[in-house]
């Protein structure tokens, strides 16, 4: 009895740090996540925004520290911040656009659906149990009353969940994006073999195991629809997919405008299954003529992606070339790496480099922390 008691403020606990600390990772999720979940504007506060993963971190600690009758009110702010984070999520669902939640960071870029519904719906639970537990004892109460066997329990139970976690894909964030420019079209050049500092990038290079591009349709600004292999073998293609409701897309829209003509020879696509009319709405214009559409919706599965935003290079030789990663910052790095390559294989213009650069460097100062 005491080992399950317990377990219900150290699951919302788990879940309020580990939200806390991606939000803190990734601020900019946050005010993505406001705007892309229309909360409402009495709360869509600068501050309040700011305010949020300390707030759900101070939350975590007194959930499993505040005693007596300070249990219930923890409790009670516990329950009421995810019966609104249910509310949220509940609302997203019935948009005609797709959204992200930014729940917990850029690890949430996909868009919610009824599992981040079902699990949201898990969690508002247990806070109400948790609730009903709270007048009757409280987190310290049911640690000190915790013996040999209860701990045992505990354990055993946080092992389980921390190896389910370690065992699940990690998603297009995590996959490595060796030698962004090997084999697009001749555009890599071969690291200098023994260059001080170097050893674990060829190593990356080395174990990245490059697929053949897939023969996916795609359908073009125009409307006509093209292959992805005949459209590769003309030219090595960095390929986003985006969302036009997903907050961390809306920041990698915006420096793809900067992105496209600093990369040389290879093409960048912003590529998407909504419909044109919304990519257009919240894109530049520069960017519309080289949009692709994924009218089949099989990108996912077929160029392994877990979400969006996430980039993929296709070389121009029949197979993928780096990536994909997933979120904006690994994007952001995944651009620069494929700049360095060509200016390696002195493909860039030294010119269009320097200014290319100067645009990144401007871009990151020039955003907005929160």
């Amino acid at each position: 009895m005491i080992t399950a008691a317990l377990a219900l403020p150290l699951i919302l606990a788990v879940v309020l740090v580990l939200s806390g600390i991606a939000k803190l990772r990734a601020p900019q999720t946050v005010t993505a996540g406001f705007r892309d979940l229309r909360v409402p504007a009495a709360l869509d506060r600068a501050w309040l925004r700011a305010l949020l993963p300390w707030g759900e971190l101070v939350l975590a600690a007194a959930l499993l520290a505040a005693p007596g009758v300070l249990a219930p009110v923890a409790a009670i702010v516990a329950a009421l911040l995810f019966l609104a984070y249910w509310v949220l999520i509940r609302r997203a669902l019935s948009f005609e656009e797709p959204v992200s939640c930014g729940c917990f960071g850029e690890a949430s870029a996909e868009p919610v659906s009824g599992w981040t519904l079902a699990r949201n719906t898990v969690l508002a639970l247990v806070t109400l149990g948790w609730v009903a537990c709270s007048f009757v004892t409280s987190g310290p109460g049911l640690i000190a009353a915790l013996r040999g066997a209860d701990a045992l329990w505990l354990l055993g139970g946080a092992l389980g969940a921390l190896t389910l976690w370690l065992s699940m894909p990690r998603g297009a964030a995590a996959t490595a994006a060796a030698d962004p420019a090997a084999g697009a079209g001749g555009l890599g050049a071969p690291r200098p073999a023994g260059a001080p500092g170097e050893a674990s990038a060829d190593q990356e290079a080395e174990d990245y195991v490059r697929r053949p591009t897939p023969g996916m349709l795609l359908r073009d600004a125009s409307g006509e629809v093209i292959s992805l292999r005949a459209l590769a073998s003309q030219g090595a293609r960095l390929l986003l997919l985006v969302s036009p409701g997903c907050g961390s897309c809306t920041i990698t829209m915006a420096d793809a405008v900067q992105w496209r003509g600093n990369l040389g020879p290879v093409t960048l696509h912003l590529m998407t299954q909504a419909p044109q009319e919304s990519l257009e709405a919240q894109t530049d214009a520069s960017l519309h003529e080289d949009a692709l559409y994924d009218v089949g919706g099989f990108a996912y599965e077929l160029l392994g992606m877990a979400g969006t935003p996430t980039a993929v290079l296709v070389g121009a030789d029949g197979a993928l070339a780096g990536g994909p990663v997933g979120g904006y910052e690994a994007i952001r790095e995944f651009v620069a790496q494929i700049r360095d390559q060509l200016a390696e294989a002195e493909q860039l213009d030294p010119a269009q480099d320097d200014t290319g650069q100067a645009d990144a460097d401007q871009s990151g100062e020039a955003r907005p922390a929160s």
